[in-house]
């Protein structure tokens, strides 16, 4: 159990809180904040303990004097919006009389829905002066206080405007009639100064006179406030209102500002176009689109897109070519949500126009969103066969994602061509799409490429379209077969590098055999497979080739074969291990050939190997090697075997 955890099953002792608060009176921001979380822990838990939570406002009370630091009292003011009660109000009317604190003063008490409270905040508001008022206003309004309506009214005319404003601000959220009175005498006064405050008010005054069903009131204070002269996000937020309460008269309201020289509101107008329930709004609205600006008609197209309806489809579909760059975009994007086969022609004309990778991108997206699917597929189908280079392989990508394992004959038969760019594409989408099945396929537009440059791209869908027949034999016998099949030298060590790929034991077989070949390349191939072989099935092999290389490259390559193998056994090292690296130390023929050994001895858990590393520390050649060999296998096993691990060290110095 936590201490806090303690605490609360025990009485709540005064020396316990005390100490805490003595040490967050202290606090500092950048200082630890300890103390403080320790207080919202015994906050959070005395949910339950009305009793612990009178004690602990007790305290927050203790923590708003004087000599706490003004982090300090804010923090206690904060706890005190939760568990604040009657008992707290005159320490935080004491707050309010300061300028420097009434603010968090006003952040406990405009949290605090107790009537005395707002009482306390009220009487404040009469003898306060300064910018507290600012604060004192700001809570007021929060609580909607009718009884203070006087007096924010008269401080609306302060020479202070931000006092003035916020008085103002507190009118408009509390919103009765008096304070309507008010905000609407200040409208027709117009003074600069607080001209933001007074149209915010007034904003806020006809929502609430909207939603109590005096429509003709609201309606006359947002044609007000919908005047040139009024702060654009005003303007804004009461087009939008207007067109939420005037349902009638939207349409044409939504024209007279598209017709309208004031290009800050055509967005908020457009934007409602979208939630217009007439059913030839699509049509009437559509014909306005080459009257805006481009930006505004990329507006006007995701507006139509949300509608969703034929008309607002057409004429989305229309706008693909446009010569806009932003229309165009939004015009794509629209029609890959909402078109189908339509759109096939539009897009594909887009594609060949374009040269912006985004733009081709955003195109290829869309063709694969689009619905209709199976005339939409043959319709990109039949488009794509009248392609060529870049284009012809967006739209392979396409047909590929849009059916799946279902294109792979399609994309299989791409691979016959010549041109590089469609081939390269059909070879990326066979490597998502293809299974098993088709591995016998892939294996003879593997060797039969008619263009080198897309050999790497074929190997790579063939190694994972292997990965996906679990079954390994099985793997191995697909490859054999076409090695039987195979009679071209280059073919055969393409196939024959895919063995790794599968690994048994007739894999192997094969590559054995390949290392006798006629074949000067084959052979190569063989022994390069081999020192890629992923176990020790190999190590034998690889040994001969090592003590009998038909070439020096062949001796060399065997040797890094084989350490790779010793070292991936370092971890779970035992005797076997420890035997395979004697092999290699009895084939390393110079310095840097136990060098190497050594570098992947290093990492072998097992304390046979020190015995192994300990006799070079004498060859000057290769001491420091073995130094750090013998360094890193006495760390490794110094938990199991702490002798051997300091003598080797000792003799390592």
């Amino acid at each position: 159990m936590t201490v806090l955890g303690i605490m609360l099953t025990l009485p709540l002792y005064a020396a316990d809180l005390s100490q805490l608060l003595a040490d967050a009176a202290k606090y500092e921001s950048g200082q630890s904040v300890e103390p403080l979380q320790k207080i919202e822990q015994l906050l959070r838990d005395s949910v339950a303990r009305p009793d612990l939570q009178a004690e602990l406002e007790a305290a927050m009370i203790k923590l708003l004097a004087p000599g706490s630091t003004f982090e300090a009292r804010r923090f206690a003011c904060q706890q005190l919006t939760v568990i604040g009660t009657d008992a707290s109000l005159p320490v935080l009317a004491e707050l309010l009389k300061n300028e420097e604190t009434a603010g968090i003063a006003c952040l406990a008490l405009g949290c605090q829905r107790l009537p005395k409270a707002v009482e306390v905040l009220r009487n404040a508001l009469t003898t306060v002066r300064g910018r507290a008022r600012i604060q004192l206003s700001i809570a007021l309004g929060n609580h909607r206080d009718v009884q203070s309506v006087r007096l924010l009214a008269e401080m609306t005319h302060d020479t202070d405007a931000d006092v003035a404003c916020a008085a103002i601000i507190a009118l408009g959220k509390i919103a009765d009639k008096p304070s309507c009175e008010s905000i609407a005498a200040l409208r027709k006064e117009a003074r600069p100064v607080i001209a933001w405050a007074v149209a915010d008010a007034s904003l806020r005054v006809a929502e609430k006179l909207a939603a109590d069903g005096d429509r003709k009131t609201a309606l006359a204070i947002y044609t007000e406030l919908l005047q040139p002269a009024q702060p654009i996000n005003i303007q804004r937020g009461t087009l939008a209102a207007l067109f939420s309460i005037d349902k009638r008269g939207v349409e044409q309201r939504i024209l007279d500002v598209l017709h309208g020289s004031d290009s800050t509101l055509k967005p908020v107008a457009i934007a409602a176009i979208a939630l217009l329930k007439s059913r030839g709004a699509s049509r009437k609205f559509a014909a306005e689109l080459p009257k805006l600006r481009p930006c505004e008609q990329a507006l006007m197209i995701e507006a139509l897109a949300s509608r969703g309806d034929t008309a607002a489809v057409s004429v989305i579909r229309e706008n693909i070519l446009s010569s806009d760059a932003v229309v165009r975009r939004s015009a794509i994007v629209a029609v890959g949500k909402l078109d189908g086969a339509a759109a096939v022609p539009f897009l594909i004309q887009a594609l060949v126009k374009t040269q912006d990778d985004e733009e081709i991108q955003t195109i290829e997206s869309a063709l694969g969103d689009l619905k209709g699917n199976k005339e939409t597929n043959k319709i990109i189908m039949e488009e794509m066969k009248r392609t060529a280079g870049n284009i012809r392989s967006v739209l392979i990508s396409v047909i590929a994602k849009r059916c799946g394992h279902t294109a792979v004959p399609v994309l299989i038969e791409e691979t016959a061509g010549t041109d590089v760019a469609p081939i390269k594409a059909a070879f990326h989408s066979l490597a998502r799409f293809s299974t098993g099945d088709d591995l016998p396929v892939l294996l003879e537009r593997l060797v039969s490429l008619k263009v080198p440059e897309v050999r790497s791209d074929a190997e790579s869908a063939v190694v994972r379209t292997m990965a996906r027949i679990e079954n390994i034999s099985s793997r191995t016998d697909v490859v054999c077969a076409a090695l039987d099949k195979s009679s071209n030298n280059e073919s055969r060590c393409l196939l024959l590098r895919l063995l790794l790929n599968c690994a048994d034991a007739k894999a192997l077989a094969i590559l054995k055999a390949a290392l006798k070949d006629n074949n000067p390349d084959v052979r190569e191939t063989a022994v390069r497979t081999l020192t890629n072989w992923p176990d020790n099935s190999a190590w034998d092999t690889l040994i001969e080739i090592r003590r009998q290389p038909e070439k020096e490259l062949f001796g060399t390559l065997a040797l890094r074969g084989l350490v790779r193998l010793a070292a991936k056994q370092n971890v779970a090292a035992d005797k076997d291990s420890m035997d395979r690296y004697r092999q290699l130390f009895a084939n390393a023929q110079n310095d840097d050939e136990r060098k190497l050994v050594l570098s992947a001895l290093a990492g072998a858990v097992h304390p046979d190997a020190l015995q192994l590393a300990l006799p070079l520390l004498s060859n000057s050649a290769v001491s420091a090697e073995a130094k750090m060999a013998v360094k890193k296998i006495a760390e490794a096993i110094k938990d199991k075997h702490p002798q051997i691990a300091q003598d080797a060290l000792q003799k390592a110095k």
